[in-house]
């Protein structure tokens, strides 16, 4: 009777199916996992608002992926959370670059230099960037793998919570379930916080997630407490049919409702919104107060190159609206919604103003030569820029626009050699008939201070009895240009002209006759003019070259201003006040008497300086060269090392890791305590090493039933067992530990040797596969008092 059952188990044991290699997962956990990359499928597409494209959903959704896919697999391979963590870095670096930056791979897909610093600094700096950059985010490139990290990162976390830790949780309840929320949670959080006022469907998303992640715990809460309804088909079925009914209802409430219900897109809390970027153009001087430095200073001197510039367009720099009596200077961050002095990191593209009717477009390349100062000579209004590498580094990174003006800054400073490409939109002007219907627009700019009586007192007056808005800016942009003269100040000049802008320098240039003054002083009297009259106006700096057919060349000379007056449904409008007449009459103007001056010896002029007279004699460390350009590597090695280094580095250093954690379990149960824990130690060590096997062993169970249960295993798998089998082992064990004898070093080598040759002949019938993945996985397994 014995044998005959032996054999019918020795029959059926080498019919069981055998899934040495891999695991497997339960349906429950499945259709958490399943759960879990859909809530943050859902959570991702909050990103929509600030990418403005659906570009992005090529690394949101691959993030998702991958970080699922990696925790997924490290469990159906038994690999440890260590090597898991470091294959889903590995997997992190060889998908990120054709997913998130595909533009920076090679071939398209293989992994570059640049992009793999790209996924570091994106993953690091990326978040900061994208609260400051102006949407569209596209540059810097980085800033796309903010959606493709905090896919992988929310992905790779759950899923191994749900695959690892909730299965192994006694009792898995509605709160410890809950907890593998928190990901998409937060994930659907970031895609708010760093979207824009114009929410993406956040109605229907909001609902569609509550609504999957509430049946989802309700689901969970009738597997944990095993409904017996579950078990009749037809409960199940209408339980089912319910539940989709109600997601389904909630959704489209949710939906309708939202559209109808959802608070206007100025009350949304936005990060950018809240961020001001690290740029105060108060710490640089007005640019205006420099404008006679380009008339004398620079008048010749060739500033930048312009390529593309049509006839009668101007070069804008910069755009002042605030006036303390002194100087126009651009407004401080934050002051005013409509003012010239929020500015944004710059993005792939530039929206448009919010006052602004399209005219030509012009693409125009710049080529900067003598000109050197933190505002950027720009076109009209800015709709894309692209800079040239300048040395080394990127200039758009520190490239800042204001929107609402059409100035760009780069707070690195605009030096020679800089080369950039500009594709702008020109304000289109209707003619004045079109502007007698418009009004002015209401905008709120910052109040001008300390203005001069005589400036509200000729305003009147050359604005006469106009009708319109535009009549009287057009008178008195007549009467400057008619009663004044112009006149930089220079040497050359017919009559002398003071610089300045200030409260006492427009007194000077309208009582006293004639006017005589530049851009700089008309322009201001212009802007001052129109503010007492109500309304809003601002001085514009920039230059106002003769264009070529070819390439154009900007000097000092050609500085000019402006003011520009903005009207509902067109836009700024600018007015040019400024005479072209140079021959002011002399006879009325005062001239400083020369009186002569009494002459005076001259003392001998001073003996040169002593280093002068000195003869640098070149030693050995001046007759050194400059140090030669250090020694750069190929492209090609870079190629090679990154495709072949990451897959080898990603196999070889969980490898060195993991060997060395089971060098130090080994020599800590065969060197550290008495003998017969140490022979206890050789049996521990065996079971270890069979579980990393891929092998079930017992959790609770004597050595005899462990060795009876790893050796039905082996055989079944076909591993065979050497030594005189694993109960042998395990009596020879059981003897050192409980008999009470002392226990000599000869029975622990004994006990080692015996659980060496099992384990050596287990791992070598096992075949190159199971060891290789035997050699990742590590296994500790701590003895039970």
């Amino acid at each position: 009777m014995t044998t005959a059952a032996t054999r019918a188990s020795s029959r059926a044991s080498s019919r069981r199916p055998a899934s040495p290699v891999t695991d497997r997962l339960t349906t429950t956990t499945w259709v958490d996992v399943a759960v879990l990359t859909g809530l943050s499928l859902i959570a991702v597409a909050g990103f929509a608002p600030a990418f403005g494209h659906y570009a992005f959903l090529s690394a949101a959704i691959g993030g998702v992926v991958v970080g699922g896919g990696v925790a997924v697999l490290g469990r159906l391979f038994r690999l440890s959370v260590p090597l898991t963590v470091v294959i889903a870095l590995a997997a992190y670096l060889l998908f990120g670059t054709p997913l998130a930056l595909p533009g920076l791979a090679l071939f398209g897909v293989l992994p570059s230099l640049d992009s793999l610093s790209g996924l570091v600094i994106g993953a690091v700096f990326g978040w900061s960037d994208a609260v400051t950059l102006q949407a569209p985010l596209e540059a810097p490139p980085y800033v796309a793998v903010v959606p493709y990290v905090g896919g992988w990162l929310v992905s790779l976390v759950c899923v191994t919570l749900a695959v690892r830790w909730l299965p192994r949780v006694k009792r898995p309840g509605v709160a410890r379930a809950a907890v593998l929320l928190t990901g998409p949670v937060l994930l659907f959080l970031a895609g708010i916080l760093l979207g824009t006022r114009d929410a993406y469907f956040a109605g229907v998303r909001g609902v569609l997630f509550a609504a999957v992640a509430l049946l989802w715990l309700a689901w969970r809460r009738g597997r944990a407490s095993r409904d017996v309804l579950a078990a009749d088909t037809g409960v199940r079925r209408s339980r089912l049919i319910g539940g989709a009914v109600v997601v389904l209802g909630a959704v489209l409430v949710g939906a309708i409702a939202g559209s109808f219900l959802a608070p206007p897109a100025a009350s949304r809390f936005v990060v950018r919104d809240e961020v001001t970027p690290p740029f105060d153009p108060l710490d640089y001087p007005s640019p205006l107060a420099g404008f006679r430095k380009y008339t004398k200073d620079l008048q010749k001197t060739k500033l930048f190159t312009v390529s593309g510039l049509t006839s009668g367009q101007v070069i804008r720099l910069a755009t002042m609206d605030s006036y303390d009596g002194v100087v126009w200077s651009v407004t401080a961050p934050g002051s005013q919604a409509d003012s010239s002095g929020g500015f944004e990191l710059l993005g792939s593209t530039i929206p448009r103003p919010p006052l602004f009717t399209a005219g030509a477009r012009t693409t125009a390349t710049i080529d900067v030569l003598g000109y050197s100062d933190v505002w950027l000579p720009t076109l009209g209004y800015v709709d894309r820029l692209a800079f040239d590498a300048h040395r080394g580094q990127d200039p758009a990174e520190t490239v800042r626009v204001n929107t609402v003006t059409g100035t760009s800054a780069v707070t690195s400073g605009v030096r020679e050699g800089l080369r950039y490409t500009i594709e702008a939109t020109a304000q289109k002007i209707p003619n004045d008939r079109r502007l007698a219907t418009a009004a002015p627009a209401k905008v709120t700019l910052p109040p001008v201070d300390n203005v001069p009586d005589v400036v509200s007192a000729k305003a009147e007056e050359y604005a006469g009895s106009a009708d319109t808005a535009i009549q009287k800016l057009r008178n008195i942009e007549r009467s400057l240009k008619a009663l004044g003269y112009l006149s930089h100040g220079r040497a050359s000049d017919p009559v002398p002209s003071r610089a300045g802008e200030g409260a006492d320098r427009m007194t000077d240039l309208l009582a006293k006759a004639p006017m005589v003054g530049d851009q700089e002083q008309y322009a201001s009297a212009f802007a001052l003019m129109a503010r007492h009259l109500g309304y809003p106006a601002r001085v514009v700096m920039g230059f106002a070259p003769k264009a070529t057919s070819g390439t154009t060349t900007v000097t000092g000379d050609d500085v000019t201003a402006w003011v520009e007056v903005p009207f509902d449904g067109v836009g700024w409008v600018p007015f040019f006040p400024t005479p072209t007449k140079t021959d002011a009459p002399k006879n009325q103007t005062t001239k400083p008497k020369l009186e002569p001056q009494p002459q005076v010896r001259q003392p001998p002029p001073a003996d040169p300086r002593a280093d002068e007279l000195l003869t640098p004699v070149k030693t050995k460390d001046t007759e050194k060269k400059d140090p030669t350009t250090p020694f750069a590597l190929p492209a090609w090695v870079w190629v090679v090392a990154g495709v072949v280094g990451i897959p080898l580095l990603a196999y070889f250093v969980p490898l060195l890791i993991i060997g060395a954690l089971k060098r130090r379990r080994r020599r800590v149960r065969s060197s550290q305590g008495p003998p017969d824990r140490r022979a206890a130690g050789a049996w521990d060590e065996l079971t270890d090493r069979y579980a990393e096997l891929g092998l079930a062993v017992p959790e609770r169970a004597t050595r005899l039933q462990t060795a009876s249960a790893l050796e039905e295993q082996s055989r079944a798998q076909s591993l065979t067992v050497q030594g005189g089998g694993l109960a042998t082992l395990a009596r020879h064990v059981d003897a050192a530990v409980f008999d009470g004898s002392d226990v000599s070093d000869e029975r622990v080598d004994e006990a080692w040797s015996s659980a060496d040759a099992a384990v050596d002949g287990a791992t070598e019938a096992a075949g190159p596969l199971r060891a290789r993945l035997a050699a990742f996985r590590y296994r500790r397994r701590r003895r039970r008092r």
